[in-house]
Protein backbone atom coordinates (compact mmCIF):
# COMPACT_ATOMS: atom_id res chain seq x y z
CA UNK A 1 0.00 0.00 0.00
CA UNK A 2 1.56 3.74 -0.98
CA UNK A 3 2.08 5.90 1.81
CA UNK A 4 1.09 9.60 1.79
CA UNK A 5 1.86 12.14 4.37
CA UNK A 6 -0.65 14.74 5.32
CA UNK A 7 -1.16 17.04 8.31
CA UNK A 8 -2.39 15.69 11.29
CA UNK A 9 -5.84 16.71 12.56
CA UNK A 10 -7.74 16.52 16.19
CA UNK A 11 -10.85 14.06 16.37
CA UNK A 12 -13.34 15.99 13.97
CA UNK A 13 -17.30 15.46 13.46
CA UNK A 14 -15.78 14.71 9.94
CA UNK A 15 -14.48 11.48 10.60
CA UNK A 16 -17.00 10.16 12.64
CA UNK A 17 -19.51 10.66 9.96
CA UNK A 18 -18.03 9.50 6.71
CA UNK A 19 -17.54 11.94 4.09
CA UNK A 20 -18.97 10.96 0.65
CA UNK A 21 -15.05 10.47 -0.69
CA UNK A 22 -14.80 8.31 2.10
CA UNK A 23 -17.06 6.45 1.09
CA UNK A 24 -16.10 6.34 -2.51
CA UNK A 25 -12.04 5.47 -1.41
CA UNK A 26 -13.49 1.95 0.63
CA UNK A 27 -15.16 1.28 -2.68
CA UNK A 28 -11.64 2.10 -4.62
CA UNK A 29 -9.81 -0.43 -2.09
CA UNK A 30 -12.00 -3.01 -2.31
CA UNK A 31 -11.67 -3.43 -6.04
CA UNK A 32 -8.77 -5.31 -7.60
CA UNK A 33 -6.42 -3.23 -10.13
CA UNK A 34 -6.40 -0.15 -8.68
CA UNK A 35 -4.13 2.05 -9.17
CA UNK A 36 -2.61 3.22 -5.66
CA UNK A 37 -2.91 6.92 -6.17
CA UNK A 38 -6.33 6.69 -6.48
CA UNK A 39 -6.28 4.37 -3.13
CA UNK A 40 -5.12 6.79 -0.95
CA UNK A 41 -6.67 10.12 -1.35
CA UNK A 42 -6.78 13.53 0.72
CA UNK A 43 -10.17 14.59 2.59
CA UNK A 44 -12.02 17.02 1.13
CA UNK A 45 -10.67 19.42 4.35
CA UNK A 46 -7.14 18.40 2.84
CA UNK A 47 -5.98 15.76 5.15
CA UNK A 48 -4.70 12.10 4.35
CA UNK A 49 -6.34 8.77 5.14
CA UNK A 50 -5.94 5.27 5.06
CA UNK A 51 -8.84 2.94 5.12
CA UNK A 52 -8.74 -0.27 6.66
CA UNK A 53 -11.40 -2.67 4.85
CA UNK A 54 -11.92 -5.69 6.68
CA UNK A 55 -11.95 -7.27 10.09
CA UNK A 56 -8.91 -9.48 9.87
CA UNK A 57 -6.32 -9.89 12.74
CA UNK A 58 -3.50 -8.81 10.11
CA UNK A 59 -2.98 -9.16 6.57
CA UNK A 60 -3.83 -6.66 3.14
CA UNK A 61 -6.75 -4.03 4.34
CA UNK A 62 -6.76 -5.12 8.15
CA UNK A 63 -6.25 -2.44 10.90
CA UNK A 64 -2.66 -4.00 12.34
CA UNK A 65 -1.30 -3.45 8.44
CA UNK A 66 -2.82 -0.26 7.68
CA UNK A 67 -1.38 1.30 10.71
CA UNK A 68 2.22 -0.52 9.95
CA UNK A 69 1.85 1.26 6.62
CA UNK A 70 1.32 4.77 7.79
CA UNK A 71 3.68 7.34 8.49
CA UNK A 72 3.13 10.04 11.64
CA UNK A 73 0.29 12.38 11.03
CA UNK A 74 -1.97 10.43 8.83
CA UNK A 75 -5.35 9.12 9.49
CA UNK A 76 -6.60 5.43 9.70
CA UNK A 77 -10.46 5.03 9.04
CA UNK A 78 -12.74 2.09 8.56
CA UNK A 79 -14.69 1.90 5.38
CA UNK A 80 -18.33 1.39 6.31
CA UNK A 81 -18.80 -1.34 3.52
CA UNK A 82 -16.83 -3.93 5.55
CA UNK A 83 -19.35 -6.40 6.41
CA UNK A 84 -18.63 -6.55 10.21
CA UNK A 85 -18.32 -4.84 13.54
CA UNK A 86 -15.77 -6.82 15.14
CA UNK A 87 -12.09 -7.27 14.98
CA UNK A 88 -10.71 -9.81 16.84
CA UNK A 89 -6.74 -9.43 17.53
CA UNK A 90 -5.63 -13.51 17.84
CA UNK A 91 -1.74 -12.23 17.27
CA UNK A 92 -1.13 -9.99 20.08
CA UNK A 93 -1.38 -6.03 20.74
CA UNK A 94 -1.43 -3.90 17.97
CA UNK A 95 1.87 -1.85 18.47
CA UNK A 96 1.91 1.63 16.83
CA UNK A 97 5.99 2.26 17.17
CA UNK A 98 7.69 3.36 13.92
CA UNK A 99 5.67 3.96 10.37
CA UNK A 100 6.82 2.88 7.14
CA UNK A 101 9.56 5.46 6.65
CA UNK A 102 10.70 4.11 9.81
CA UNK A 103 10.25 7.32 12.05
CA UNK A 104 7.87 7.19 14.58
CA UNK A 105 4.38 7.84 14.58
CA UNK A 106 4.36 10.19 17.12
CA UNK A 107 1.01 11.35 15.60
CA UNK A 108 -2.01 9.12 14.70
CA UNK A 109 -5.49 9.45 14.58
CA UNK A 110 -7.43 6.12 14.39
CA UNK A 111 -11.50 6.83 13.58
CA UNK A 112 -14.03 4.34 14.10
CA UNK A 113 -17.27 4.07 13.51
CA UNK A 114 -19.17 4.71 16.38
CA UNK A 115 -18.04 3.05 19.20
CA UNK A 116 -21.45 0.91 19.14
CA UNK A 117 -20.64 -0.09 15.23
CA UNK A 118 -16.96 -1.71 15.84
CA UNK A 119 -15.55 -3.14 18.71
CA UNK A 120 -11.47 -4.32 18.67
CA UNK A 121 -11.18 -7.29 21.00
CA UNK A 122 -7.75 -8.69 22.92
CA UNK A 123 -9.66 -11.80 23.37
CA UNK A 124 -8.09 -11.52 26.88
CA UNK A 125 -4.60 -12.52 25.37
CA UNK A 126 -2.95 -9.24 25.20
CA UNK A 127 -3.32 -5.49 25.18
CA UNK A 128 -5.28 -3.80 22.25
CA UNK A 129 -2.95 -1.07 21.41
CA UNK A 130 0.16 -0.03 22.79
CA UNK A 131 1.66 3.62 21.53
CA UNK A 132 5.30 3.07 21.82
CA UNK A 133 6.16 6.33 19.66
CA UNK A 134 7.90 8.70 22.60
CA UNK A 135 7.00 9.99 25.56
CA UNK A 136 5.30 13.44 23.86
CA UNK A 137 3.69 11.48 20.87
CA UNK A 138 -0.07 11.71 20.76
CA UNK A 139 -2.90 9.45 19.91
CA UNK A 140 -5.82 9.65 18.91
CA UNK A 141 -8.81 7.30 18.98
CA UNK A 142 -12.63 8.26 18.34
CA UNK A 143 -15.62 5.83 17.64
CA UNK A 144 -14.97 2.62 18.82
CA UNK A 145 -15.33 0.19 21.51
CA UNK A 146 -11.93 -1.59 22.92
CA UNK A 147 -12.39 -4.64 24.89
CA UNK A 148 -10.87 -7.79 26.53
CA UNK A 149 -7.27 -6.81 27.35
CA UNK A 150 -5.03 -8.63 29.67
CA UNK A 151 -1.59 -7.93 30.42
CA UNK A 152 0.86 -8.94 33.62
CA UNK A 153 1.92 -4.68 33.31
CA UNK A 154 0.16 -1.26 33.32
CA UNK A 155 -2.15 -0.66 30.56
CA UNK A 156 -4.90 -3.62 30.42
CA UNK A 157 -6.46 -2.65 27.08
CA UNK A 158 -4.29 0.58 25.86
CA UNK A 159 -1.10 1.63 26.83
CA UNK A 160 0.33 4.96 25.48
CA UNK A 161 3.76 6.10 26.33
CA UNK A 162 3.01 9.66 25.58
CA UNK A 163 -0.53 11.51 25.33
CA UNK A 164 -3.83 10.27 24.53
CA UNK A 165 -6.95 11.53 23.36
CA UNK A 166 -10.07 9.71 23.09
CA UNK A 167 -13.65 10.58 21.75
CA UNK A 168 -16.68 8.44 21.47
CA UNK A 169 -14.51 4.99 23.02
CA UNK A 170 -15.49 2.53 25.57
CA UNK A 171 -12.64 0.75 27.28
CA UNK A 172 -14.24 -1.95 29.09
CA UNK A 173 -13.48 -5.42 30.99
CA UNK A 174 -9.93 -5.05 30.56
CA UNK A 175 -7.19 -6.83 33.00
CA UNK A 176 -4.05 -5.14 33.92
CA UNK A 177 -1.66 -6.77 36.40
CA UNK A 178 -3.51 -9.98 36.74
CA UNK A 179 -0.43 -12.39 35.22
CA UNK A 180 2.41 -13.24 37.38
CA UNK A 181 5.82 -12.12 36.47
CA UNK A 182 7.65 -9.00 36.82
CA UNK A 183 7.30 -7.41 33.02
CA UNK A 184 9.51 -4.15 31.81
CA UNK A 185 6.12 -1.84 31.78
CA UNK A 186 6.16 -2.32 35.61
CA UNK A 187 9.54 0.02 35.55
CA UNK A 188 7.87 2.59 33.37
CA UNK A 189 7.84 5.51 36.32
CA UNK A 190 10.75 3.87 38.38
CA UNK A 191 9.06 1.60 40.64
CA UNK A 192 7.26 -1.92 40.56
CA UNK A 193 3.31 -0.22 40.59
CA UNK A 194 0.99 -1.35 38.35
CA UNK A 195 -0.93 1.74 36.65
CA UNK A 196 -4.26 1.57 34.55
CA UNK A 197 -6.68 -1.30 34.68
CA UNK A 198 -8.79 0.27 31.60
CA UNK A 199 -5.96 3.24 29.87
CA UNK A 200 -2.35 4.18 30.87
CA UNK A 201 -0.83 7.61 29.48
CA UNK A 202 2.40 8.33 30.85
CA UNK A 203 1.39 12.19 29.43
CA UNK A 204 -1.57 13.72 29.25
CA UNK A 205 -5.18 11.99 29.06
CA UNK A 206 -8.38 13.48 27.14
CA UNK A 207 -11.39 11.71 27.35
CA UNK A 208 -14.87 13.07 25.06
CA UNK A 209 -17.72 11.70 25.65
CA UNK A 210 -16.39 8.12 26.46
CA UNK A 211 -17.20 5.07 28.81
CA UNK A 212 -14.53 3.30 30.77
CA UNK A 213 -15.91 0.54 32.98
CA UNK A 214 -15.76 -2.87 34.67
CA UNK A 215 -11.88 -2.87 33.95
CA UNK A 216 -9.44 -4.82 36.45
CA UNK A 217 -6.06 -3.68 38.29
CA UNK A 218 -4.27 -6.21 40.53
CA UNK A 219 -1.04 -5.35 41.87
CA UNK A 220 0.85 -8.30 43.41
CA UNK A 221 3.56 -7.16 44.79
CA UNK A 222 3.70 -2.81 44.82
CA UNK A 223 1.21 -0.33 44.47
CA UNK A 224 -1.70 -0.04 42.30
CA UNK A 225 -2.55 3.37 40.71
CA UNK A 226 -6.56 4.00 38.29
CA UNK A 227 -8.34 0.59 37.68
CA UNK A 228 -10.19 2.77 34.79
CA UNK A 229 -7.64 5.48 33.66
CA UNK A 230 -4.16 6.01 34.96
CA UNK A 231 -2.69 9.19 33.72
CA UNK A 232 0.99 10.19 34.37
CA UNK A 233 0.45 13.94 32.93
CA UNK A 234 -2.84 16.21 33.12
CA UNK A 235 -6.49 15.22 32.71
CA UNK A 236 -9.11 15.94 30.96
CA UNK A 237 -12.82 14.31 30.52
CA UNK A 238 -16.03 15.51 29.42
CA UNK A 239 -19.21 13.82 29.04
CA UNK A 240 -17.37 10.87 30.38
CA UNK A 241 -18.36 7.92 32.20
CA UNK A 242 -15.76 5.97 34.90
CA UNK A 243 -17.77 3.23 36.87
CA UNK A 244 -17.77 -0.46 38.02
CA UNK A 245 -14.01 -0.67 37.45
CA UNK A 246 -11.95 -2.21 40.64
CA UNK A 247 -8.23 -2.11 42.09
CA UNK A 248 -6.60 -4.70 44.45
CA UNK A 249 -3.23 -4.47 45.44
CA UNK A 250 -2.05 -7.55 47.53
CA UNK A 251 0.91 -6.13 49.33
CA UNK A 252 0.89 -2.22 48.78
CA UNK A 253 -1.08 1.02 48.69
CA UNK A 254 -4.32 1.49 45.82
CA UNK A 255 -4.91 4.70 44.57
CA UNK A 256 -7.55 5.56 42.34
CA UNK A 257 -10.41 2.78 41.27
CA UNK A 258 -11.83 4.64 38.85
CA UNK A 259 -9.34 7.24 38.18
CA UNK A 260 -5.60 8.09 39.22
CA UNK A 261 -3.66 11.20 37.91
CA UNK A 262 -0.03 12.35 38.79
CA UNK A 263 3.16 10.68 38.82
CA UNK A 264 3.60 10.17 42.22
CA UNK A 265 6.59 7.98 41.82
CA UNK A 266 8.09 10.73 39.95
CA UNK A 267 7.12 13.54 42.29
CA UNK A 268 5.33 15.40 39.41
CA UNK A 269 1.58 16.88 39.92
CA UNK A 270 -0.92 16.90 37.33
CA UNK A 271 -3.91 18.29 37.01
CA UNK A 272 -7.82 17.23 36.59
CA UNK A 273 -10.98 18.67 34.97
CA UNK A 274 -14.23 16.91 34.65
CA UNK A 275 -17.05 18.34 33.17
CA UNK A 276 -20.69 16.99 32.81
CA UNK A 277 -18.65 13.57 33.70
CA UNK A 278 -19.73 10.64 36.38
CA UNK A 279 -17.43 8.30 38.86
CA UNK A 280 -19.63 5.93 39.71
CA UNK A 281 -19.33 2.49 41.30
CA UNK A 282 -15.28 1.92 41.21
CA UNK A 283 -13.84 0.42 43.81
CA UNK A 284 -10.32 0.47 46.04
CA UNK A 285 -9.11 -2.29 47.84
CA UNK A 286 -5.64 -3.44 49.32
CA UNK A 287 -5.13 -6.26 51.26
CA UNK A 288 -1.77 -4.98 53.29
CA UNK A 289 -2.06 -4.85 56.83
CA UNK A 290 -0.73 -1.41 56.77
CA UNK A 291 -0.86 -0.05 53.75
CA UNK A 292 -3.28 2.59 53.12
CA UNK A 293 -6.09 2.73 49.84
CA UNK A 294 -7.21 6.75 48.73
CA UNK A 295 -9.70 7.67 46.36
CA UNK A 296 -11.77 5.17 45.40
CA UNK A 297 -13.44 6.98 42.81
CA UNK A 298 -11.13 9.37 42.05
CA UNK A 299 -7.20 10.10 43.42
CA UNK A 300 -5.32 12.98 42.41
CA UNK A 301 -1.80 14.03 42.74
CA UNK A 302 -2.39 17.84 42.14
CA UNK A 303 -5.19 19.97 41.40
CA UNK A 304 -9.10 19.07 40.42
CA UNK A 305 -11.76 20.97 39.56
CA UNK A 306 -15.27 19.21 38.52
CA UNK A 307 -18.72 21.01 37.24
CA UNK A 308 -22.36 19.96 36.55
CA UNK A 309 -20.81 15.97 37.63
CA UNK A 310 -21.39 12.99 39.87
CA UNK A 311 -19.34 11.31 42.35
CA UNK A 312 -21.10 8.27 43.70
CA UNK A 313 -20.70 5.17 45.07
CA UNK A 314 -17.80 4.06 45.39
CA UNK A 315 -15.93 2.40 48.04
CA UNK A 316 -12.28 2.50 49.44
CA UNK A 317 -11.36 -0.28 51.90
CA UNK A 318 -8.25 -2.73 53.11
CA UNK A 319 -8.61 -5.78 55.43
CA UNK A 320 -6.78 -3.08 57.86
CA UNK A 321 -9.51 -0.78 57.36
CA UNK A 322 -7.33 1.95 55.54
CA UNK A 323 -9.58 3.32 52.99
CA UNK A 324 -9.92 7.13 53.09
CA UNK A 325 -11.69 8.98 50.55
CA UNK A 326 -14.39 7.06 48.71
CA UNK A 327 -15.27 9.36 46.01
CA UNK A 328 -12.31 11.64 45.81
CA UNK A 329 -9.19 12.01 47.61
CA UNK A 330 -6.36 14.75 46.31
CA UNK A 331 -3.19 15.14 47.73
CA UNK A 332 0.15 16.72 46.40
CA UNK A 333 3.70 16.08 47.03
CA UNK A 334 5.85 16.34 50.10
CA UNK A 335 6.97 20.25 50.21
CA UNK A 336 4.92 20.85 46.74
CA UNK A 337 3.21 23.62 46.24
CA UNK A 338 -0.68 23.45 47.54
CA UNK A 339 -3.73 21.71 46.07
CA UNK A 340 -6.89 22.49 45.62
CA UNK A 341 -10.30 20.94 44.80
CA UNK A 342 -13.07 22.94 43.31
CA UNK A 343 -16.19 21.34 42.42
CA UNK A 344 -19.23 22.81 41.38
CA UNK A 345 -22.90 21.90 40.87
CA UNK A 346 -21.26 18.76 41.15
CA UNK A 347 -22.79 15.97 43.73
CA UNK A 348 -21.54 13.35 46.08
CA UNK A 349 -23.47 10.31 47.11
CA UNK A 350 -23.31 6.62 48.88
CA UNK A 351 -19.78 6.64 48.79
CA UNK A 352 -17.87 4.87 51.58
CA UNK A 353 -14.54 4.54 53.22
CA UNK A 354 -13.78 2.06 56.03
CA UNK A 355 -11.34 4.38 57.84
CA UNK A 356 -12.63 8.46 57.00
CA UNK A 357 -13.79 10.36 54.59
CA UNK A 358 -16.47 8.63 52.60
CA UNK A 359 -17.06 11.31 50.19
CA UNK A 360 -13.95 13.68 50.11
CA UNK A 361 -10.23 12.90 51.85
CA UNK A 362 -8.94 16.64 51.36
CA UNK A 363 -5.06 17.07 51.62
CA UNK A 364 -5.29 20.95 50.04
CA UNK A 365 -7.62 23.44 49.64
CA UNK A 366 -11.57 22.49 48.88
CA UNK A 367 -14.00 24.73 47.69
CA UNK A 368 -17.49 23.41 47.12
CA UNK A 369 -20.41 25.24 45.33
CA UNK A 370 -23.79 24.65 44.81
CA UNK A 371 -23.63 20.68 45.57
CA UNK A 372 -25.70 18.49 47.46
CA UNK A 373 -23.20 15.82 49.62
CA UNK A 374 -25.57 12.75 50.87
CA UNK A 375 -25.73 9.67 52.36
CA UNK A 376 -21.90 9.17 52.31
CA UNK A 377 -20.00 6.81 55.35
CA UNK A 378 -17.02 6.32 56.79
CA UNK A 379 -16.29 3.70 59.91
CA UNK A 380 -14.02 6.59 61.77
CA UNK A 381 -13.97 10.39 60.81
CA UNK A 382 -15.88 12.44 58.52
CA UNK A 383 -18.92 10.62 57.12
CA UNK A 384 -18.96 12.91 54.16
CA UNK A 385 -15.62 15.05 54.21
CA UNK A 386 -12.14 15.16 55.83
CA UNK A 387 -10.25 18.33 55.31
CA UNK A 388 -6.39 16.57 56.60
CA UNK A 389 -5.04 20.14 55.02
CA UNK A 390 -5.96 23.04 53.75
CA UNK A 391 -8.83 25.00 54.13
CA UNK A 392 -12.50 24.78 53.40
CA UNK A 393 -15.12 26.38 51.82
CA UNK A 394 -18.84 25.15 51.91
CA UNK A 395 -21.17 27.62 49.60
CA UNK A 396 -24.87 27.24 48.28
CA UNK A 397 -25.00 23.92 49.29
CA UNK A 398 -26.56 20.83 51.30
CA UNK A 399 -24.71 17.96 53.33
CA UNK A 400 -27.39 15.14 54.53
CA UNK A 401 -27.47 11.77 55.47
CA UNK A 402 -23.97 11.23 56.05
CA UNK A 403 -22.67 9.15 58.79
CA UNK A 404 -19.22 8.08 60.82
CA UNK A 405 -18.68 6.01 62.95
CA UNK A 406 -16.06 8.30 64.95
CA UNK A 407 -16.55 12.17 64.63
CA UNK A 408 -18.13 14.34 61.75
CA UNK A 409 -21.08 12.89 60.73
CA UNK A 410 -21.09 15.49 57.79
CA UNK A 411 -18.13 17.29 58.21
CA UNK A 412 -14.61 16.30 60.06
CA UNK A 413 -11.72 19.25 60.26
CA UNK A 414 -8.35 17.08 61.17
CA UNK A 415 -5.75 19.94 60.41
CA UNK A 416 -5.06 23.19 61.70
CA UNK A 417 -6.95 24.64 58.52
CA UNK A 418 -10.71 26.55 58.44
CA UNK A 419 -13.94 25.13 57.70
CA UNK A 420 -16.35 27.72 56.14
CA UNK A 421 -19.68 28.07 55.05
CA UNK A 422 -21.99 30.26 53.33
CA UNK A 423 -25.48 29.72 52.87
CA UNK A 424 -25.63 26.02 52.88
CA UNK A 425 -27.70 23.38 54.89
CA UNK A 426 -25.69 20.47 56.73
CA UNK A 427 -28.51 18.34 58.29
CA UNK A 428 -29.84 15.21 59.41
CA UNK A 429 -26.18 13.71 59.83
CA UNK A 430 -24.86 11.34 62.46
CA UNK A 431 -21.44 10.46 64.45
CA UNK A 432 -20.34 9.39 68.03
CA UNK A 433 -19.35 12.86 67.93
CA UNK A 434 -20.29 15.59 66.18
CA UNK A 435 -23.61 14.75 64.45
CA UNK A 436 -23.18 17.41 62.00
CA UNK A 437 -19.60 18.95 62.19
CA UNK A 438 -16.36 18.09 64.13
CA UNK A 439 -12.98 19.81 65.11
CA UNK A 440 -10.08 19.27 66.31
CA UNK A 441 -7.08 22.14 65.71
CA UNK A 442 -8.77 24.05 62.85
CA UNK A 443 -11.35 26.98 63.52
CA UNK A 444 -14.78 27.23 62.42
CA UNK A 445 -16.81 29.57 60.67
CA UNK A 446 -20.67 29.61 59.37
CA UNK A 447 -22.25 32.11 57.91
CA UNK A 448 -26.55 32.43 56.93
CA UNK A 449 -25.98 28.47 57.08
CA UNK A 450 -28.50 25.71 58.47
CA UNK A 451 -27.68 23.09 60.90
CA UNK A 452 -30.50 20.85 62.05
CA UNK A 453 -31.76 17.90 63.13
CA UNK A 454 -28.16 16.10 62.99
CA UNK A 455 -27.54 13.15 65.77
CA UNK A 456 -24.41 11.75 68.23
CA UNK A 457 -24.26 9.18 70.45
CA UNK A 458 -21.76 11.07 72.57
CA UNK A 459 -21.53 14.86 72.30
CA UNK A 460 -22.18 17.49 69.68
CA UNK A 461 -25.34 16.73 67.99
CA UNK A 462 -24.75 19.90 65.95
CA UNK A 463 -20.97 20.96 65.70
CA UNK A 464 -18.00 19.04 68.38
CA UNK A 465 -15.05 20.87 68.92
CA UNK A 466 -12.03 19.36 70.94
CA UNK A 467 -10.54 22.08 72.10
CA UNK A 468 -12.70 24.64 73.14
CA UNK A 469 -10.04 27.84 72.97
CA UNK A 470 -9.87 27.07 69.22
CA UNK A 471 -11.79 29.83 67.16
CA UNK A 472 -15.34 29.63 66.42
CA UNK A 473 -17.26 32.26 64.45
CA UNK A 474 -20.93 32.48 63.91
CA UNK A 475 -23.21 34.48 62.06
CA UNK A 476 -26.90 34.86 61.26
CA UNK A 477 -26.63 30.65 61.34
CA UNK A 478 -29.64 28.62 62.93
CA UNK A 479 -28.18 25.51 65.01
CA UNK A 480 -31.00 23.79 66.00
CA UNK A 481 -32.95 20.66 66.88
CA UNK A 482 -29.40 18.56 67.38
CA UNK A 483 -29.55 15.93 69.74
CA UNK A 484 -26.48 14.10 71.63
CA UNK A 485 -27.09 10.61 73.81
CA UNK A 486 -31.10 11.45 73.13
CA UNK A 487 -30.64 15.13 74.66
CA UNK A 488 -31.14 18.36 72.78
CA UNK A 489 -27.68 19.57 72.36
CA UNK A 490 -26.42 22.04 69.57
CA UNK A 491 -22.99 22.93 70.65
CA UNK A 492 -20.03 20.96 72.33
CA UNK A 493 -18.21 21.04 74.91
CA UNK A 494 -18.87 23.86 77.97
CA UNK A 495 -16.64 26.84 77.99
CA UNK A 496 -16.41 26.99 74.92
CA UNK A 497 -16.35 30.83 73.44
CA UNK A 498 -18.73 31.49 70.40
CA UNK A 499 -18.28 34.84 68.28
CA UNK A 500 -20.41 36.70 65.50
CA UNK A 501 -24.08 37.69 65.87
CA UNK A 502 -27.15 37.66 64.73
CA UNK A 503 -27.66 33.66 65.42
CA UNK A 504 -29.58 31.28 66.47
CA UNK A 505 -29.18 28.33 69.05
CA UNK A 506 -31.73 26.12 71.11
CA UNK A 507 -29.20 24.20 72.99
CA UNK A 508 -25.45 24.64 73.96
CA UNK A 509 -25.11 24.41 77.81
CA UNK A 510 -22.26 25.91 79.31
CA UNK A 511 -21.23 27.27 75.40
CA UNK A 512 -20.96 31.75 75.74
CA UNK A 513 -22.90 32.90 73.42
CA UNK A 514 -23.12 36.60 71.46
CA UNK A 515 -25.54 38.49 73.78
CA UNK A 516 -27.98 38.82 70.32
CA UNK A 517 -28.38 35.09 69.71
CA UNK A 518 -32.26 33.80 69.81
CA UNK A 519 -33.24 30.35 71.47
CA UNK A 520 -36.48 29.91 70.55
CA UNK A 521 -37.65 27.08 68.21
CA UNK A 522 -36.74 28.45 64.43
CA UNK A 523 -40.00 26.15 62.96
CA UNK A 524 -37.88 24.67 60.95
CA UNK A 525 -39.83 22.93 58.06
CA UNK A 526 -39.04 19.11 56.13
CA UNK A 527 -35.86 19.21 54.40
CA UNK A 528 -37.09 19.26 50.40
CA UNK A 529 -36.52 21.12 47.57
CA UNK A 530 -37.97 24.95 48.17
CA UNK A 531 -36.38 26.12 44.94
CA UNK A 532 -33.09 26.12 43.16
CA UNK A 533 -30.61 22.99 42.98
CA UNK A 534 -30.25 21.85 46.71
CA UNK A 535 -32.42 21.25 49.23
CA UNK A 536 -33.34 23.24 52.25
CA UNK A 537 -35.25 23.71 55.43
CA UNK A 538 -38.05 26.26 54.65
CA UNK A 539 -38.77 28.26 57.78
CA UNK A 540 -42.36 28.24 59.43
CA UNK A 541 -44.97 31.00 59.86
CA UNK A 542 -43.99 33.31 62.88
CA UNK A 543 -40.76 31.48 62.46
CA UNK A 544 -37.98 33.91 65.31
CA UNK A 545 -35.35 33.81 62.29
CA UNK A 546 -37.56 36.21 59.87
CA UNK A 547 -35.70 39.19 59.90
CA UNK A 548 -33.57 38.44 62.81
CA UNK A 549 -30.18 37.98 60.79
CA UNK A 550 -27.81 39.75 58.67
CA UNK A 551 -26.05 39.90 55.52
CA UNK A 552 -22.14 40.18 56.23
CA UNK A 553 -21.00 39.16 53.01
CA UNK A 554 -23.39 41.12 50.87
CA UNK A 555 -25.03 37.77 49.68
CA UNK A 556 -27.04 38.77 46.51
CA UNK A 557 -29.37 35.21 47.11
CA UNK A 558 -30.30 32.88 49.30
CA UNK A 559 -29.05 29.25 49.57
CA UNK A 560 -31.17 28.44 46.00
CA UNK A 561 -29.54 31.17 44.08
CA UNK A 562 -30.92 33.34 41.33
CA UNK A 563 -34.31 34.64 41.87
CA UNK A 564 -34.53 33.94 46.38
CA UNK A 565 -33.09 37.35 47.32
CA UNK A 566 -30.57 37.02 50.44
CA UNK A 567 -32.71 39.95 52.21
CA UNK A 568 -36.13 40.13 51.95
CA UNK A 569 -38.04 42.70 54.58
CA UNK A 570 -35.63 44.83 56.98
CA UNK A 571 -33.24 42.59 57.67
CA UNK A 572 -32.05 38.70 56.44
CA UNK A 573 -33.41 35.99 57.69
CA UNK A 574 -31.28 33.53 59.83
CA UNK A 575 -30.33 31.04 58.38
CA UNK A 576 -29.60 29.17 55.11
CA UNK A 577 -33.71 30.38 53.57
CA UNK A 578 -34.66 33.75 53.23
CA UNK A 579 -38.64 33.73 53.47
CA UNK A 580 -39.64 35.54 50.20
CA UNK A 581 -42.52 37.77 49.39
CA UNK A 582 -45.84 36.56 48.42
CA UNK A 583 -46.53 36.31 44.83
CA UNK A 584 -49.65 38.49 42.98
CA UNK A 585 -53.10 37.67 44.32
CA UNK A 586 -54.56 35.25 41.70
CA UNK A 587 -58.18 36.89 40.94
CA UNK A 588 -59.80 34.37 38.73
CA UNK A 589 -59.06 31.70 41.25
CA UNK A 590 -59.10 32.76 44.47
CA UNK A 591 -62.23 31.00 45.42
CA UNK A 592 -60.46 27.62 44.78
CA UNK A 593 -62.39 26.07 42.44
CA UNK A 594 -60.53 25.74 39.09
CA UNK A 595 -62.62 23.96 36.21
Amino acid sequence: MSVLRGRFARPHTSGLRRKPLAVCLAALLAGAGVDASERDAPHQDGDFVLLVTNCNDDGEGSLRATIAGAISDTEIAFSQSMGCSTITLTSGAIVIGNGANGLPLDNLQIIGLGRNALTIDGSYLDRVFVHDAGNTASLALSGMKITHGLTSGSGGCVLAHGNISLSDVEISECSAGIVTGTPSEQELLGDTAVRGGGLYAGGSATLDTSFIGDNQLYAQTGYAYGAGVFAAGDATLTATTISGNYVNAAAGAAYGGGLAVGNRAGQVQANVELTTSSVTNNGAFSNCDFCPVRGAGVWVYGNSNFTQSLISGNSAFSVAHYGTGGGLYFTSRFGGPAVTATLTDTDLSSNSADDSAGAIGAAGDLIITRATISGNSASADGGAITLFAGNMLLADSTVTGNIAGARGGGLFLFGYGDIATSNSTISENMAANGGAVGNTYGSLHFANSTIAFNTATEHGGGVYQRYPYYLFDMRSTIVASNTAASSAEDLWPPGLTVTGASNLVMAAVGVELPNDTLSADPLLQPLTMNGGSTRTHALGEGSPAIDAGSNDSFLDFDQRGEGFARVVGTEADIGAFEVQPAGPVDEIFADGFEP
